[in-house]
């Protein structure tokens, strides 16, 4: 199943593979883009917009948004 979450404040590359990393262990497969600024999630259960924030938050000032 495809979950896509909208990532703002990401400015760069850096920030795109930082938010890829965090995500890795929520998902089977993640791709993070700047434009749009997205995560797209393959995952076998639904994660949840809170477990997103949470794994983020962590790696720089970004707000997360469930699509």
């Amino acid at each position: 199943m495809e979950q896509q979450f909208e990532i703002t404040g990401m400015h760069c590359g850096g920030c795109v593979n930082r938010v890829t990393k965090a995500l890795k262990p929520l998902a089977n497969d993640v791709t993070v883009t700047l434009d749009p600024p997205r995560a797209v999630l393959e995952v076998d259960a639904p994660v949840s917009e809170e477990e997103v924030r949470a794994a983020v938050v962590s790696t720089g000032d970004f707000q997360v948004r469930a699509l």
